[in-house]
This record gives structure tokens, C-alpha cells and sequence, in this order.
């Protein structure tokens, strides 16, 4: 499934931003590299894993991947 890569960032950085964590402590809560964290959040990965979607929306959202994607 394709997702639009610069939405997918905007989200995953402004629901970070609320949860007060940096991309650092993102990364380590979800358990992702932070390199790639980086590059969802630019825009770069139009392509990312369920696995690391999961990963982000259950730190964030709890656990809802749609609320990352939308």
C-alpha cells in the first residue's frame, strides 16, 4: 500500500510533538531506528513496513495506524 509520504510525516511529527517526546525517545520507545524514523517524518519513505507503522501508532496513538496514515 502506498501512502503519501509527506502526510505520514507531518502526522507522525505533530503527534510527537504532542506527546512531548523527541525523535530520539520516539525511536527508542517504538523501537525503530532513528534513521528511519527521520526519513518518515521528512517525507522520504513512501514505503515503510506495517511492522513500523505498528511500532509508531502504539507509542503515539495507541495503536491506531489510521489515525498516522489520515
Amino acid at each position: 500500500m502506498r501512502i503519501n509520504a509527506r502526510k505520514l510525516g507531518k502526522n507522525i511529527k505533530k503527534l510527537r510533538y504532542r506527546v512531548g517526546l523527541s525523535q530520539e525517545a520516539l525511536a527508542i520507545k517504538a523501537d525503530v531506528r532513528l534513521s528511519n524514523l527521520a526519513k518518515l517524518e521528512g517525507g522520504f519513505n513512501s514505503n515503510p513496513t506495517l511492522q513500523t507503522l505498528a511500532s509508531i501508532a502504539s507509542v503515539l496513538t495507541n495503536g491506531s495506524i489510521d489515525r498516522l496514515v489520515h
